[in-house]
């Protein structure tokens, strides 16, 4: 029950922008999951409309976090875990404007509810200041980068579960999408082409800025060495289904043990022995 009482107390005291967020995107799951049992059309629109709202309120917060804080909102924990929803949203926007994949969105919105639902466990008592080493201009498009493309991988691995249980695809439904049959591996292998080239850029720019920082590109640092691990899963997962050696199934196995990957490299380095010397531990106040 402490547990349940620290959530509801965080959220009291969470800004209007938390809360507007979390209530859209409540709403638009509503509208989402009503879709697959009404063939009004005014559902269809209103869904989506709903959802983008919510990540207006998403973005207003990191917005804000950024000035109160006077730097980018991805220090500790907390913020890293906001700017992961922010990032997940946006995503799923871009895909729902090109694709209409409404089961899509219905999965996604519950990951999002998911993650305020954590960083409300993890919510910060005080703002962090920067140390001089994350005080550069790589800072940004590096740790946006790596989101983007975990972001990506994350509704990557949505599609990946999607297409273990439906194995032969699935038949064209206004609660599904709009296409006659649907067979989610196809849009499983073309995010991790998107989100594969973000963790490569992000990897190069992480090397260059530890040659700035510490004289170093490479350090062997504990979550450095697991974003290389998840990144060579993904390319692993692109060749195989270049060359088709592997069926479906195991294909979204493999990129399933990716995500898995990520998670562990962005949740996970506290449960190593070597954590202390990390650089890249989340600080949590």
């Amino acid at each position: 029950m402490e547990i349940f009482s620290q959530i509801s107390n965080n959220f009291y005291y969470s800004p209007l922008s938390f809360k507007g967020a979390f209530v859209f995107y409540i709403l638009s799951l509503v509208a989402y999951i009503s879709i697959f049992f009404s063939d009004k059309k005014i559902l269809q629109q209103v869904a989506p409309l709903l959802f983008v709202v919510a990540s207006a309120f998403t973005t207003y917060f990191i917005v804000d976090r950024w000035i109160e804080a006077g730097r980018p909102p991805f220090k500790s924990l907390y913020e890293s875990l906001m700017y992961a929803a922010f990032m997940v949203s946006m995503i799923n926007t871009v895909i729902q404007y090109k694709y209409k994949l409404r089961i899509l969105s219905v999965s996604v919105i519950l990951l999002v509810l998911a993650i305020f639902i954590y960083a409300l466990i993890k919510k910060d008592i005080e703002i962090i200041t920067l140390p001089p080493a994350l005080s550069t201009w790589i800072f940004i498009p590096h740790v946006s980068a790596y989101f983007l493309a975990y972001g990506s991988m994350a509704i990557g691995g949505i599609t990946a579960i999607l297409s273990l249980i439906y194995r032969n695809g699935v038949r064209g439904h206004r609660g599904v999408g709009n296409d006659t049959h649907i067979h989610f591996s196809t849009y499983t292998y073309e995010i991790a082409k998107f989100g594969f080239l973000l963790q490569t850029i992000a990897l190069l720019l992480g090397s260059f800025w530890g040659h700035e920082a510490w004289s170093n590109y490479w350090a062997w640092d504990p979550k450095e060495n697991w974003a290389l691990v998840s990144w060579f899963i993904f390319i692993i997962y692109l060749h195989l289904g270049k060359t088709k050696k592997l069926k479906d199934k195991a294909m979204s196995w493999v990129f399933i043990i990716g995500v898995l990957a990520i998670l562990f490299t962005y949740l996970g380095m506290d449960l190593l022995p070597t954590a202390d010397q990390s650089l890249h531990i989340y600080i949590e106040e």
